[in-house]
């Protein structure tokens, strides 16, 4: 899984919106459809990491910039319209309760991936603070050898 990269989300969102209501326009069966929609709650999924942050590291933290903010915020008002555009197209061009149907998919789809991106910001996070346990534990070592080396030197 990759890390979220937040000046992608609201163009990705655009694409795969406009994709979503060219087809159903078109009158594309549902079944292939649905799939994009799950891009969708995605998406959305990782806006919302992004914005809690836990889509950066622990030092990528610390540098979060206003224009990312900023970003996330583009990303946010462009998958809000997007769904507002695909309800209107599924329910004006689709059959009778696809949106229904999208809405309870994109909830779960969007549960499981939100689970799997705090699962994945977990372990990096766990893994950050045992690599800075061992480094520190390493340097207390190696300092003590030096220290006990140079009282060693000075008592002889």
């Amino acid at each position: 899984m990759a890390i979220v990269e937040v000046l992608a989300l609201a163009g990705a969102v655009t694409k795969i919106s406009s994709s979503i209501s060219s087809a159903i326009k078109a009158g594309q069966d549902m079944h292939s459809v649905l799939p994009a929609f799950g891009k969708m709650a995605d998406l959305e999924a990782q806006i919302n990491l992004a914005e809690s942050g836990k889509h950066k590291g622990f030092l990528g933290r610390l540098t979060s910039t206003e224009a990312e903010g900023y970003e996330i915020a583009s990303a946010k008002m462009a998958h809000k319209q997007a769904q507002d555009e695909l309800k209107s197209v599924c329910r004006l061009y689709g059959p009778s309760g696809m949106w229904d149907l999208v809405v309870q998919e994109q909830a779960a789809a969007r549960v499981r991936k939100r689970k799997a991106l705090e699962d994945e910001a977990e372990k990096r996070d766990k893994l950050f603070f045992w690599i800075s346990v061992v480094i520190a534990g390493t340097i207390f070592v190696v300092g003590s050898g030096f220290m006990f080396y140079g009282v060693s030197l000075l008592a002889s």
